[in-house]
């Protein structure tokens, strides 16, 4: 017996070898291409504009950069793997800052952090990794930081 989800499937299937075979050549010549390229431009979009890491989102020019993985969220006095241990929202927030760390990310993980912990202030900061091609040198830049008082919420 066929299940609802496999019915739509056979329909679709049967319906896409139904088509002239005009409109499947027309499909394949350029809707599939149109399809990428949106998908680019959407992602390069974000990488240049919202600091998505190359890594995600198509991975465009992926190899041009350090895995968004090897990003370190410092935060003076505290422990980043204590923050996110037992707590789902940090965990993503921090997360996401690591894949995207521009100001809007880096403002809600500094008022989660500030929100959760019992200090008046609070300093967050995002560092990359970098390597300097013409003498292999590996090191570290700020990519971002913030200072939050309790008050200041």
């Amino acid at each position: 017996m066929l299940s609802l989800q496999n019915f739509h499937f056979h329909h679709a299937c049967e319906s896409f070898l139904k088509m002239t075979k005009t409109t499947k050549e027309f499909l394949l010549k350029y809707g599939i291409p149109s399809l990428a390229i949106i998908v680019v431009v959407i992602q390069l979009f974000l990488v240049n504009t919202k600091e998505l890491s190359r890594w995600k989102g198509g991975g465009y020019g992926m190899y041009t950069e350090i895995h968004y993985f090897y990003n370190q969220i410092y935060i003076p006095g505290m422990s980043v793997d204590s923050l996110v241990k037992d707590n789902s929202e940090m965990k993503f927030t921090l997360g996401h800052l690591m894949v995207m760390p521009n100001e809007t990310n880096l403002k809600k993980a500094a008022e989660l952090v500030l929100k959760t912990s019992k200090k008046d202030s609070i300093d967050v900061q995002i560092w990359k990794p970098i390597v300097n091609s013409e003498n292999g040198i590996y090191t570290r830049v700020l990519a971002g930081e913030i200072h939050l008082n309790k008050s200041g919420l």
